[in-house]
């Protein structure tokens, strides 16, 4: 073989293990046979070609191409390269999240069910993990909240300022006030204890009227202990006849019943009782008035004390015709 035709042997296979190499240092290797899914985003945020395609933390396969569909409004599509011995059915979901603290980016695999597998050319449901953007969004109302805590413990110490020397002055006038009360306890120590001893004995005398007071509490307690076992519930119920039959009594009398009730219904024995006073009241006036009627030696006639009593008439109306 001529030296040109080595040259060129040696070009091709260097050239063949160059491609070979650089695409297995991207992730591709030429020797596992792969499916090939497709998958629709509306940002892929820093995605690359040869980026990991990742099952629960295992490298299943990579990203082999990435476009953009303009009849599609912009949407990227992005070609995976999986394992053609992992199973991925219609609900699996590719979220594109990052794989390291560095922004490395990966598509995460969810596979979920797996009663209607998908085909190699299938299309993915997608989905974006917002990560450490979510946080943020999540405690920005936190950061708000704190930053108008901050704001008002500002605006409190610059209240405050100036405050310093009244707290002190009014730290001074305690103090002081606090001597005095102990001043004034020294000087009336005597005093105190005289008044404690005087509480002493006032309380000593309590307790002996209580002591006293016991007696009477007992008796106190014997008595309603005898009150309670008298037979009350017997009594009344005697009483209660009583009421009854009192009841009974007077409805009788105003039913005009007896002899109370005919004289308090019936008019005509008390129109007898009253004509009866009255004649009783005309003979005390005939005899106050002619006494001798009933008092002489025989009495007069009743014929006499007619005679007497028309005589009694005229000179009356003689009288009266003289005036």
């Amino acid at each position: 073989m001529s030296k040109e035709v080595k040259v060129g042997l040696f070009a091709i296979i260097s050239s063949a293990i160059l491609y070979l190499g650089f695409n297995y240092l991207k992730g591709k290797d030429f020797f596992s046979p792969t499916n090939k899914y497709y998958v629709l985003y509306k940002n892929i945020d820093g995605l690359n070609v040869s980026n990991p395609v990742i099952v629960n933390g295992y490298a299943v396969g990579r990203v082999s191409s990435i476009g953009i569909l303009q009849e599609r409004d912009n949407r990227i599509i992005v070609e995976l390269d999986v394992d053609e011995n992992v199973v991925l059915g219609d609900s699996t979901i590719a979220q594109l999240t990052n794989s390291d603290f560095l922004g490395s980016k990966a598509i995460l695999l969810q596979i979920g069910d797996l009663t209607k597998p998908l085909e190699s050319g299938d299309t993915l449901r997608s989905d974006i993990d917002k990560g450490l953007a979510a946080l943020f969004e999540s405690a920005e109302p936190i950061t708000a909240n704190l930053a108008v805590t901050i704001r008002r413990i500002n605006e409190i110490l610059l209240g405050m300022e100036g405050a310093g020397e009244d707290i002190k002055a009014v730290l001074q006038s305690l103090n002081t006030t606090l001597k005095g009360v102990n001043l004034f306890v020294r000087q009336n120590n005597q005093n105190l204890k005289q008044t404690l001893n005087g509480v002493n004995t006032l309380l000593a005398n309590v307790n002996t009227k209580v002591d006293m007071l016991e007696p009477i509490l007992l008796n106190t307690d014997s008595t309603i202990n005898m009150v309670k076992e008298l037979p009350l519930d017997s009594t009344l119920n005697s009483l209660n006849g009583t009421l009854s039959e009192l009841t009974l009594l007077l409805d009788d009398i105003n039913a005009g019943k007896g002899t109370v009730g005919k004289i308090l219904k019936e008019d005509s024995l008390y129109n007898n009782l009253n004509k009866t006073i009255q004649d009783l009241d005309k003979l005390l006036i005939h005899f106050e008035e002619n006494p001798k009627h009933f008092l002489g030696p025989l009495g007069k006639s009743k014929k006499k004390i007619e005679k007497d009593r028309a005589k009694a008439a005229k000179k009356a109306a003689k009288d009266a015709a003289s005036q």
